[in-house]
């Protein structure tokens, strides 16, 4: 990425938080929502800017994640689903004045669509557009697909250590008591690395420790920043659905992994053809899960160019999609 971003701390909310600004070509904004909580994506800057020229980039870490929680030291206490939603609802007025600009979209991935897409809903009017990746609709049925899904492929394997391995997760999954959901959903998350196409074989904490951004700190920091996060990710995941939400007041796009387990794409793009919105698209990466701006960056950001082409030439019902 040579010397092409520029990074800085913006007091937000009480606190100091970390943002990476990746210029392009016009007026279009991203605002990335990393996933997690806690997976600050602002290391995966470098990977990505290569594909994202055609717009200005905008990652920053959230309350709780990488250069935010070095610099400040958030107790687990202060991570609330409502904190963060405040602090992005700032941080899109921040990027707002910075860049002059209404052409704002938020992109969510994982963890960051369910921050993104409550947002849309509780602040419709302060961004042109939503884009989700790895897109949560709801959490709970998710969860259920990906533990049946792990599950099978475990048991087909016969491999013992991992069949007692599973064992250890309640069948009810992820119906448990919410002190231990996290650490039952962290045995079929880890199970998962080995079965089916939730992520690629390319580590992306390797692509992590190749970012110009990353260094002893962020290391040393990346397993409590993990343990800090539990809790909000047992809040905020754990009973958060909008299956039942059918319209939206912005334009609405999803890009989906075809072989995403984790947050089944399947059960995502079912949803996505019920919503209404003002212009809505559903974009297909094929060979790629979970991770799909590492999985494949070309067409990731590809599939973000032409959402953002179609975004601001909106039309009533306008539908788009690529395969």
């Amino acid at each position: 990425m040579a010397n092409n971003f520029t990074e800085e701390y913006v007091a937000i909310n009480g606190i100091e938080q970390y943002f990476l600004h990746m210029p392009g070509d016009g007026q279009d904004v991203l605002i990335m929502l990393h996933g997690g909580p806690g997976l600050a994506n602002s290391y995966l800057a470098y990977y990505q800017q290569p594909y994202a020229g055609f717009c200005n980039v905008v990652y920053y870490d959230q309350r709780g994640a990488g250069k935010t929680q070095i610099r400040n030291k958030s107790a687990a206490e202060s991570l609330t689903f409502e904190a963060l939603l405040e602090d992005l609802r700032r941080t899109v007025e921040y990027v707002r004045r910075k860049y002059g600009t209404d052409r704002i979209f938020l992109v969510g991935h994982s963890w960051g669509t369910v921050l993104g897409t409550q947002y849309v809903l509780n602040y419709p009017g302060d961004v042109a557009g939503y884009i989700g990746y790895g897109q949560v609709v709801c959490g709970a049925k998710q969860d259920r697909f990906y533990y049946e899904f792990v599950k099978d492929a475990v048991m087909k394997s016969g491999d013992a250590q991992q069949i007692t391995a599973i064992g250890q997760v309640r069948e009810s999954f992820p119906d448990v008591p919410r002190e231990e959901y996290f650490a039952q959903y962290s045995i079929v998350a880890g199970l998962g690395f080995g079965h089916g196409y939730d992520f690629t074989a390319r580590d992306v904490f390797e692509i992590y420790m190749g970012s110009p951004t990353w260094g002893e700190e962020d290391a040393l920091a990346a397993e409590s920043i993990e343990k800090l996060n539990e809790g909000l990710y047992a809040q905020a995941l754990f009973g958060w659905s909008v299956l039942d939400v059918r319209d939206y007041a912005v334009p609405m796009y999803y890009i989906l992994g075809r072989h995403d387990q984790m947050t089944s794409s399947a059960i995502a793009s079912e949803y996505f053809e019920r919503i209404n919105a003002p212009a809505k698209g559903l974009y297909w990466i094929e060979d790629a899960g979970h991770l799909l701006d590492t999985d494949n960056p070309e067409a990731f950001f590809g599939a973000v160019r032409e959402v953002l082409r179609a975004g601001f030439q909106t039309r009533p019902s306008a539908v788009s999609r690529r395969t």
